[in-house]
């Protein structure tokens, strides 16, 4: 009996150890699944976080180029503007002179086609013309002068007048202006910037105007060609002539 009650208890007790066993299997099992399983998860995010990084940089790069292509095409849009914008300043200032030369090409023709109304040929036109510029050259040299004369007549009229004993004051050309560019106030002089080829002549007189007020007169005594020496009349004085008064006949 005590031998039954033994193979009992140790056939119990293998069937237990066999049950714990095939659960112990089963466990590793699943866990094994579950390993695989996580695994396979696992290389999939994997590939997966590597195709993003991919495609981000590919994504990177693609912007870089883009950028550096708008940058390259901007800089060409702004020298194409340049461009353009030089070509219609050149467009207007050849225009412009088209303009002009086609002016004259009609001022020209419609003058050709008066002289040769009147029978004139272009030859005689061309001497026409050279005479015509000579006359005009004489009688410039004619008009200076005669400006010489007149001022040489003048001069000699006050000094024939002053040795006469007249009073008659020395005529100036009318609205001489000049301005003061040297003041002596110990002896009472100026320098003036006008002189004979402006008109001036010896004793004319001169009132000096300041800011629109009458500040003294003076009295040419000395002429050059463009500059002369005048004494400032003390009856007439009213302040101290300065540099760069005005003077007006």
């Amino acid at each position: 009996m005590l031998r039954i009650c033994l193979i009992l208890s140790i056939l119990a007790g293998l069937g237990a150890l066999a049950i714990a066993q095939f659960r112990v299997v089963e466990k590793i099992r699943v866990i094994t699944a579950e390993r695989d399983e996580n695994g396979s998860q696992r290389d999939t995010a994997n590939q997966a976080a590597s195709k993003s990084k991919a495609e981000a940089k590919a994504a990177k790069e693609s912007g870089d180029k883009s950028a550096q292509e708008l940058a390259i095409a901007k800089g060409e849009l702004e020298t194409k503007t340049a461009t353009l914008v030089e070509q219609e300043k050149r467009a207007n200032t050849l225009f412009a002179t088209l303009q002009k030369t086609t002016a004259e090409k009609i001022e020209a023709n419609r003058e050709l086609a008066q002289w040769q109304a009147l029978g004139v040929t272009p030859d005689q036109i061309k001497a026409i013309q050279i005479s015509s510029k000579k006359v005009a050259e004489e009688r410039d040299a004619i008009e200076d002068e005669k400006k010489v004369l007149v001022r040489n007549n003048r001069q000699l009229a006050g000094e024939l007048s002053r040795y006469r004993g007249d009073s008659t004051k020395v005529e100036l050309p009318a609205g001489l202006k000049g301005k003061i560019i040297g003041v002596d106030n110990k002896w009472e002089f100026v320098v003036l910037d006008i002189g004979s080829n402006q008109g001036v002549m010896e004793y004319g007189e001169l009132m000096v105007n300041r800011n629109g007020k009458l500040v003294a007169k003076v009295q040419v005594t000395n002429v050059q060609a463009n500059r002369s020496v005048a004494n400032v009349m003390s009856e007439w004085k009213q302040a101290d002539v300065q540099e760069g008064d005005q003077v007006i006949y």
